[in-house]
């Protein structure tokens, strides 16, 4: 039978009945550096764009930005919001320029072009700041286990 006070074989330690882990061994993860978040960020797009200009033919002219926003949202949930706003930010000139129908740099659009790249930019910028902000409530949550932790060594000693 299995004990419901037991974890899983690889996860976290079960919390005690005061919420701190067993093992009072609460550290956030810590962030990769700039240079690697980034760097996974355009990465990201570099496969979104490859694989998108595979379909292109199946494609035509539609879904210009399809594999753009996956690519933003795991930038933004590997690196946080300035990757992520990156991905985001280089989808939308990628897509753009080779996806859309051609147009001028700085002439009018159609309405259905105006749609598409507004739907994206919403989209993706809403999913970024979505997951960035889950980041923030993570991290906070991971600090005040550990605050909460040390109150109990404290008071346990």
């Amino acid at each position: 039978m299995l004990d419901p006070t037991s974890s899983p074989p690889g996860s976290a330690p079960s919390p005690t009945s005061s919420g701190a882990p067993a093992d009072n061994s609460v550290r956030p993860k810590p962030r990769p550096a700039g240079v690697v978040r980034y760097g996974v960020a355009v990465g990201l797009v570099v496969v979104a764009f490859m694989l998108r200009w595979v379909l292109f033919g199946h494609l035509d002219n539609r879904l210009p930005f399809a594999f753009f926003l996956p690519a933003a949202m795991v930038a933004a949930w590997y690196g946080g919001m300035g990757p992520g706003l990156l991905a985001a930010g280089a989808g939308l000139l990628l897509g753009d320029f080779f996806f859309l129908p051609a147009h001028s740099a700085f002439g009018p659009l159609g309405d259905a072009e105006r749609t598409v790249i507004t739907v994206y930019a919403i989209t993706s910028t809403l999913a970024v700041m979505l997951i960035e902000s889950l980041h923030v409530r993570i991290r906070r949550l991971e600090r005040a286990l550990k605050k909460d932790s040390a109150g109990h060594q404290d008071t346990a000693g």
